[in-house]
């Protein structure tokens, strides 16, 4: 029997074509290229600086890169690149960080080096995991005396400020006449005006002599015109200027000039007053 319409069934070669036609793209804008990932890892283990100098921290890491090959950008040893990168960015942190707080940096660490980056300039992406920050127990204890012996220079520091300013505020403004004298006099010993009265040719005296210019070293005068320039300066900022005084004396006249101010207005041993470096020598 026929069929009423006409059979349209590929033959055996007309299926193979068809599959054929299929699989092959028929011009080459059909390709796409997908690189395969390539992935790798390299545990290192270096010493990593504090904000002291001499003064290291023990870093444990893993580090994990990535070559990507759609930059266009090449490196010719990608490991060395991924290695350096990570540890360039934990020195940036480490760096500001005193070996006390290892454990908060290791966190730290953990959280910033864990986001991939790419290394500037090439086709490296990196990061590092299982971060882990040591410090030899040594290091720990000289730490330490570090921050004890800062914490005593700061307070000696603060002390010297406030004899400074009540010797100021003495000379400048309760010892400058007979008659401020007296009424400061009255205030602090309950007004006991036949006492003050004996005591007025002591007190013209005490003005007298706080009147006289006192034979200061240039270092002294020098901070003293300064701040009279500034009157309404802080008394928290005023170490802040003897340091800016350093600094500039040590640019003009030399680490021996800047060593000699800072010994003379009191600045604790080991403060940055020689072009940026302090006085041992250490950044």
């Amino acid at each position: 029997m026929s069929r009423p319409w006409p059979d349209f069934r590929p033959g055996p070669l007309g299926t193979v074509k068809a599959w054929w036609r299929r699989r092959v793209p028929r011009s080459a804008d059909d390709f796409t290229f997908v690189p395969p990932a390539s992935t790798h890892q390299q545990e290192f283990e270096t010493p990593l600086p504090s904000a002291v100098y001499g003064l290291d921290f023990q870093l444990r890491l893993t580090v994990v890169w990535r070559l990507d090959l759609a930059t266009g950008l090449r490196h010719n040893s990608p490991k060395s690149a991924a290695i350096h990168h990570v540890l360039q960015r934990a020195k940036e942190i480490s760096s500001k960080v005193m070996l006390l707080h290892h454990a908060a940096l290791q966190v730290q660490l953990g959280d910033e080096l864990a986001a991939e980056r790419q290394v500037p300039g090439t086709h490296v992406w990196a990061r590092a995991e299982q971060v882990k920050v040591a410090v030899n127990e040594d290091d720990l204890e000289m730490a330490r005396k570090h921050v004890e012996l800062l914490r005593n220079s700061t307070f000696k520091l603060a002390e010297r400020d406030v004899e400074r300013a009540e010797i100021r505020y003495l000379r400048d403004e309760v010892l400058t006449d007979v008659g401020t004298a007296t009424i400061w006099w009255l205030q602090r010993n309950g007004y006991q005006v036949e006492e003050a009265v004996k005591l007025s040719g002591h007190l013209a005296e005490l003005v007298k002599i706080a009147q006289l210019e006192p034979t200061k070293h240039w270092a002294e005068s020098l901070v003293s015109s300064v701040e009279k320039a500034l009157p309404e300066l802080e008394d928290a900022h005023r170490r802040d200027l003897r340091l800016h005084l350093a600094k500039a004396l040590s640019v003009y006249g030399g680490s021996g000039v800047a060593a000699e101010f800072a010994d003379q207005i009191g600045l604790p041993a080991g403060e940055p007053h020689a072009n940026g470096h302090r006085a041992n020598g250490h950044v």
